[in-house]
């Protein structure tokens, strides 16, 4: 089956920005409250994930410290940003470089799916710990807020119609084999 660019829907924009717009929104949450709460010997720790990722780092695990920024605080703002990026391209129809705008539509929908290791991280965390007869973790509010961002942002990515970046490419070369 032969997908033209003509077949694009650009009502896509629309919903990929709404979606996008609403991860946004749930990033500011999922950055501000609690994503874990554990206890351990009679220390209690409520963490965000920036605390996490600080005490991460001041345990010694600055490598695991480094991956949880990488995957829960830089890729989904990278993602944001290259999906507004590739919106307003689309919206202005920059034909010229629909080359590298498919490149990157084409990374932001391979990456976006490994936003979701922090979930998996505190749920593997509240599982294993729950076994354990003097310790307790408990998955927080902020953890259901930055599922929900990465979901909104896969779902954002979905809904874009990467054949948009290619309208004004191709409306001129059909204009400039026609003269």
């Amino acid at each position: 089956m032969k997908f033209l660019v003509s077949d694009s829907k650009p009502e896509n924009l629309s919903l990929s920005a709404a979606l996008a717009l609403a991860a946004a929104i749930m990033l500011v949450p999922a950055n501000f409250l609690p994503v874990l709460y554990t206890q351990n010997g009679g220390s209690i720790r409520t963490d965000t994930i920036f605390s996490g990722i600080v005490g991460l780092c001041q345990a010694g695990w600055w490598i695991l410290g480094v991956i949880v920024f990488i995957a829960s605080i830089l890729i989904p703002l990278l993602k944001l940003v290259g999906l507004g990026y590739l919106l307003i391209a689309a919206r202005r129809g920059s034909g010229a470089h629909a080359r590298p705008l498919t490149r990157l539509y084409v990374v932001l929908n391979v990456i976006g799916r490994w936003s979701m290791l922090d979930v998996f991280l505190v749920t593997f965390l509240s599982g294993i710990v729950q076994f354990g007869v003097l310790a307790d973790a408990e998955p927080r509010s902020g953890i259901a807020a930055f599922a929900a961002a990465v979901v909104l942002t896969v779902l954002a990515t979905e809904a874009f119609d990467p054949r948009l970046l290619w309208r004004q490419s191709a409306a001129t070369t059909l204009n400039t084999s026609v003269s």
